[in-house]
C-alpha cells in the first residue's frame, strides 16, 4: 500500500483480498498481517484492471477502437492490461491486438515494434511480391536469425487463394517472416503472444522450424571372434558298417612302416 492510499481505498479496490474487516471487533486488519509474497503485485493488477475497464467502457463505443471490441468492455480491458505489460498505451493495445479463434494475437507490425522496444534488432532484408527475407538479432547476440517466406512456401500451405494473399502478397510475406523472426529472437518480450493476427486469420498454424534429422545413437558392439568350423571327430565305426583293411596309395604314403612295391617284391623272392 502506498503512502497516499488509505485502508478504505485498498478495501474498495481489492474487494477485501488484502484487508478484511473483523466482524466481531470491527477493527481493520492491516495489509501486512499474514500477507503473502506477490499480493502487492496482485493488488496492483486488480487496480489496473478496474481502471482499464472504466477506460474500455468509454472507448469501445467510439470509432477509434476496432469494431471487434464494440460492446465488449471486458475483453477490451484485458487487452489494455496486456498491452500495458508490453509498454503499449491503451489505444495502441486496442488497435494492434485482437482475438482470433479464441487466441489473442498482435499484428506483425506490433510484434516488430515490441521486439525493437526491448533493444533487439529486426529488419526487412528483401521484399518483393515473390518472396520476403526478414532478419533479426537478439540484443547482445552476434547470431543473426533469418526467415525466408516465398510464394512457393505459401502455396504449399494453401494460402495463395486467400483474399489477402491475392490482394497484397508482398505485405503478407513480410508479415509471416516478421512474426517468425520475432518468435525466435524475443519470445520473452512477446509474453507468449507470438502468433500474429495475419497467421491466425489464415487459419493455418505457423510452421515450426524444420527439425534436424536425429542422428542414430552410437552403440558399442564387442568384436565377435571368428569361430572356425570344428574338425569332424572320428568315432568307432557303426555296428552295421563293414570294416576292412584300409587301402592306401603306397606312392603317397608317409608311413615309415608301409612297404613300397620294390620291398614287397624283394620280400616275396626271399620266401621258399
Amino acid at each position: 500500500m502506498s503512502a497516499e492510499e488509505t485502508p478504505e481505498d485498498v478495501v474498495e479496490v481489492s474487494t477485501g483480498v488484502v484487508q478484511v474487516e473483523a466482524a466481531q471487533t470491527g477493527e481493520v486488519i492491516p495489509a501486512d498481517a499474514g500477507q503473502e509474497w506477490g499480493s502487492e503485485s496482485l493488488l496492483r493488477f486488480v487496480r489496473d484492471l478496474k481502471l482499464a475497464y472504466q477506460a474500455a467502457t468509454m472507448l469501445v463505443g467510439t470509432s477509434f477502437v476496432p469494431a471487434s471490441y464494440n460492446g465488449k468492455p471486458t475483453e477490451a480491458a484485458a487487452a489494455i492490461v496486456t498491452g500495458q505489460g508490453l509498454g503499449l498505451d491503451p489505444l495502441a493495445s486496442l488497435r494492434s491486438m485482437d482475438v482470433i479463434q479464441g487466441t489473442p494475437a498482435f499484428r506483425a507490425i506490433t510484434i516488430r515494434a515490441v521486439v525493437q522496444a526491448h533493444g533487439h534488432e529486426i529488419w526487412v532484408e528483401e521484399s518483393t511480391q515473390q518472396r520476403a527475407i526478414v532478419k533479426g538479432r537478439r540484443r547482445g547476440d552476434a547470431n543473426v536469425v533469418t526467415s525466408l517466406w516465398d510464394m512457393d512456401r505459401a502455396r504449399r500451405l494453401n494460402l495463395t487463394n486467400k483474399t489477402n494473399w491475392k490482394a497484397q502478397p508482398e505485405a503478407m510475406l513480410v508479415a509471416r517472416a516478421t512474426a517468425e523472426v520475432g518468435r525466435l529472437i524475443a519470445a520473452d518480450a512477446l509474453l507468449g503472444m507470438a502468433y500474429s493476427i495475419e497467421e491466425l486469420e489464415d487459419g493455418v498454424a505457423p510452421e515450426s522450424a524444420p527439425a534436424e534429422q536425429a542422428k542414430p545413437k552410437a552403440t558399442r558392439t564387442a568384436a565377435r571372434r571368428r569361430i572356425e568350423p570344428a574338425a569332424p571327430v572320428e568315432g568307432p565305426p557303426a555296428a552295421d558298417e563293414p570294416t576292412g583293411p584300409e587301402i592306401t596309395d603306397p606312392a603317397v604314403s608317409d608311413d615309415p612302416l608301409q612297404l613300397t612295391p620294390e620291398e614287397i617284391a624283394e620280400y616275396a623272392g626271399e620266401q621258399p
